[in-house]
């Protein structure tokens, strides 16, 4: 089985425009989450899917390859999904532009399950540990069955504690699951992406995968401890620096 390792990165990211080029600790988002990719074992291409000329040519400028998709893709799957019949993959692994310390173990893990299992999509979840995540609205929150399947993922804290009122005491009470913006999926949901349709909960929350169970597709949840900060706000850079200081897996 080919596995095809592609990194979408929108530019004019609505809540941080080009947050991708900020640089972090010297060197810009785009450029770690790439360097951090190649460290994955037993792949086949590794390519960045971006919508501007001035990207794709840093792109290429550090040493990766890259290919120029349309501004008008909502989603990361989106953009994947626009250039299949040009992707080598029969599973592709799907990692956001703006995740500059995702873990790795949860995608090695994938790649070993999709050879092994019948699921379609897989995902990654860590434990959320702090209030602050929890109702951070730029957190998004999974809850998952017993087979470890994705039931719901929000911006808000779920599952709501009705008999809990002090909030910093709800994640001693309950095992939270943050959402890591990976994604492992076989090549024949990306064939099929394009036409489902999109629902409800997907416009309200503003969550890709929503898509994806709304019409009737499940996730497998990979659970991993490693801590990670996507890029978001300004206020993520901020704490990616910091955050910077203590990594050593680069």
């Amino acid at each position: 089985m080919k596995i095809s390792v592609t990194v979408p990165a929108r530019l004019q990211s609505s809540r941080f425009p080009q947050k991708i080029l900020q640089n972090l600790g010297g060197t810009p988002v785009l450029h770690r989450v790439l360097e951090r990719v190649t460290k994955l074992q037993n792949v086949n291409e590794i390519i960045a899917l971006v919508d501007d000329e001035h990207v794709l040519q840093l792109v290429s400028e550090w040493g990766f390859h890259g290919m120029l998709t349309s501004e008008e893709c909502a989603s990361g799957t989106e953009r994947i999904a626009s250039v299949m019949d040009q992707l080598q993959g029969d599973f592709i692994i799907n990692i956001q532009g703006d995740e500059p310390f995702v873990p790795l173990d949860p995608l090695e893990k994938m790649i070993l399950a999709a050879q092994n299992s019948s699921s379609d999509v897989w995902t990654a979840v860590y434990p959320i540990t702090s209030a602050e995540t929890l109702f951070s609205p730029n957190r998004v929150k999974v809850v998952i069955d017993q087979g470890g399947r994705a039931i719901y993922f929000s911006r808000s804290p779920i599952p709501f504690l009705r008999d809990t009122a002090e909030r910093e005491q709800w994640p001693m009470l309950h095992q939270f699951w943050g959402h890591i913006g990976v994604y492992g999926y076989h090549k024949k949901i990306l064939t099929q992406y394009p036409s489902l349709k999109k629902g409800i909960l997907e416009q309200a929350e503003q969550l890709e995968q929503l898509r994806l169970l709304e019409n009737g597709i499940s996730i497998q949840c990979i659970q991993t401890q490693e801590s990670t900060i996507g890029i978001d706000t300004q206020e993520d850079l901020i704490a990616a620096e910091t955050f910077l200081k203590t990594y050593t897996k680069f």
